[in-house]
Formats: C-alpha cells, structure tokens, sequence
C-alpha cells in the first residue's frame, strides 16, 4: 500500500513538475492580416533540456498548409528562452471573418532515464486565430453583446452574427453554469448549441476570453 502511494505521489508530482517545466507566452496567437509575422514565447524554466515539436491544424484538426511555424523541432534548455515565429503562406483566407486554427506545442522532456522516473510528453493545443485587416478596428468583446440566445427544450443556442470568434470563458443559465465541454466558443456567421436541463431559463450571463487571454466584463441578456 506504501509502494503503491509512493508510487502515485512520484507520477503527480513529476507531472505537475513537467508542465510548470516549460511554458508558453500566452494563452492564444492573433495574427493580423498584413503583419509580417506572429510569434508566442517559449521558456523552459527547469532544469531538464526538453525536445519542443510545434505544428498547426485547421478547425477540423487537419495539418494546416496555410501557415509556417520556425522553428517546427528543436531542444530546449533548462532556464532557456526561444520563440515560435508564425508565418503567413500564400493560402487565401476570407476577408470578412476571423479564421480558426491550432497551434500544438509538444514538450518532450529529455535527461537520463531510471527506474524511478516517468517521463511524459505535454502537448499544449493553442487557439490561432487570423483577423483581417477590415476587423482590426473592432475586437470580439466590442461585439459580443450581438449574440443572440434562444432556450429550446434541453438546448441552449446561440447564434453569432459578428465576423468575430466569440470565446466564452463561462456561459451561465439563471445562476447555473452551462457544461460548454470542448466547444467553448461560437464562430463568426454560425450557430452553437449546448445541452441544458429543460427548463424555462429567463436570464442568460457569459464572458468571453480577450485577445490577452483575460476574463472580459460580465454580458446578461434576459428571455
């Protein structure tokens, strides 16, 4: 019972060990049309050196062709600096809409192995997301106040007529939280629906995510 313990307290520890081990600048990449380049930080603050893999997909977690990420594989070292630049190719993307894509990091840590070492690879999955000139005036949280909810049965939906991706940090249902799982957000144009308990809701809260990665000011809209 004590190895076991041991055992389990290593592997926790260990893990909270690799993820405080390298870390990112940010929570999401903007790129904004016409700049030559978007870059995010990367800094491994340990002492293991870690192998850093990075790719992007599309929304459809396809491998992208629409950007190129430098470098896409290198090694870390421990109290390290790097940066992940972002390039934009020759795909066209629409001008009237911000456009979804991922940004995958993928920490493998390198150092000797033993008997009493689990080693794990951390992938963080990063939203990037491509704004074009003609929205560079505005943001998402200058128009979230747009969205349009409807309470149907079990579902709650939600249409966005903005050209912005609307990130929800929370969305709450008269002082209940929705369960948003892994479709935290609405695309510009589109529709989302999210599964509630039937009832007659009459109020609806949410706040979104900003382009920084902080929490905006609280939206209510009544039935």
């Amino acid at each position: 019972m004590i190895r076991k313990f041991l055992v389990v307290f290593t592997f926790l520890f260990w893990c909270i060990s690799a993820e405080a081990g390298v870390v990112l600048g940010g929570t999401r990449v903007i790129y904004e049309e016409g700049k030559k380049e978007a870059s995010i930080s990367i800094e491994n603050k340990g002492d293991v050196p870690y192998l850093i893999q990075s790719w992007i997909e599309n929304d459809r977690a396809g491998k992208s062709n629409a950007f190129l990420i430098t470098p896409p594989l290198f090694r870390l070292d421990g109290d390290k600096k790097n940066a992940l630049r972002i390039f934009k190719l020759e795909d066209v993307l629409p001008g009237d809409r911000e456009s979804l894509f991922f940004l995958n990091v993928k920490s493998i840590p390198g150092g000797t192995l033993d008997s009493n070492t689990l080693q794990i690879a951390i992938r963080n999955r990063l939203k990037l997301i491509y704004r074009p000139t003609l929205l560079q005036k505005n943001s998402p949280e200058s128009q979230t106040q747009q969205l349009k909810w409807v309470l149907s049965g079990s579902q709650l939906q939600v249409k966005n007529p903005t050209p912005y991706y609307q990130n929800f940090m929370f969305v709450n249902l008269d002082g209940k939280d929705v369960d948003l799982k892994e479709k935290n957000f609405v695309a510009p144009f589109s529709n989302a629906h999210f599964d509630v308990p039937a009832a007659s809701g009459k109020k609806v809260s949410w706040k979104i995510i900003s382009d920084y990665g902080s929490i905006g000011p609280l939206h209510t809209v009544n039935f």
